[in-house]
């Protein structure tokens, strides 16, 4: 069944195309991968689907609710979360103080701290398990390492109920450990939840991907498996290379 449904979706910067009449569907519980060369549309896209970015023309039905008008904090009250390729945490706050913000409904940072108590520490836990931060909850978000800051914004996503997933470049600046932690990461959450990520590191891509678009000048030039992308002449040409 598919959770997100995109249909001829364009928006145009100045004399840009940025996006040219994508369309594609996305099943619930997948995990889609977005590749293709610098300037293809891959992050806009994303923009598009959270409303960071307004579309100039077409459709963006999920769980087939029209969405492509709302403002961005009401996508992410449907389960619309989006992570950006920099990091937004506290720094200044413990990773449980972050989880406590990221699950509550009050605006605000300090309305959010007041409801401390009440947050579903069993359900942190588990969220800070899953993501490898377990025995991490006092620390400041901000002595955190790199991975493991990218992995609280991952679990403050989920504390959000966040169903689609955005992720834009999430394993750039990464170890070789913590990329392979992250798509265990993935792996996991495959089936309970949807993504959707932008990367260029091609063995992260064959480990997590069940599915592969490519995109070049907006549009899309190439979907199928990984197999079926790398053995696809154009996009050989236009991004993998011969």
């Amino acid at each position: 069944m598919s959770q997100l449904q995109v249909t001829d979706l364009k928006v145009q910067f100045g004399a840009l195309r940025a996006v040219d009449g994508l369309s594609f569907d996305v099943r619930e519980g997948e995990i889609l991968c977005l590749l293709g060369p610098n300037g293809a549309g891959k992050s806009t896209t994303l923009d598009l689907i959270c409303g960071k970015t307004a579309a100039d023309s077409g459709s963006i039905l999920f769980n087939g609710q029209e969405v492509s008008g709302m403002l961005e904090f009401r996508r992410a009250r449907l389960g619309i979360g989006r992570k950006f390729q920099v990091p937004s945490v506290y720094k200044e706050l413990t990773v449980a103080e972050n989880m406590s913000i990221a699950r509550s409904r009050r605006p605000g940072v300090l309305r959010a701290l007041s409801c401390l108590a009440l947050t579903d520490a069993a359900q942190t836990g588990d969220i800070l398990e899953l993501v490898n931060l377990d025995g991490k909850a006092r620390a400041l978000a901000g002595n955190l390492s790199h991975g493991e800051t990218q992995w609280l914004e991952i679990a403050m996503l989920l504390a959000q109920d966040s169903r689609l997933i955005l992720m834009d470049e999430p394993t750039a600046g990464m170890t070789v450990r913590e990329t392979e932690r992250t798509a265990e990461i993935f792996r996991s959450l495959s089936g309970s939840h949807t993504l959707i990520v932008v990367e260029h590191d091609m063995s992260f891509v064959r480990t997590v991907a069940d599915r592969i678009i490519v995109m070049n000048r907006g549009a899309m030039l190439a979907e199928g498996t990984i197999a079926e992308i790398e053995a696809d002449e154009a996009v050989k040409t236009a991004y993998l290379g011969h």
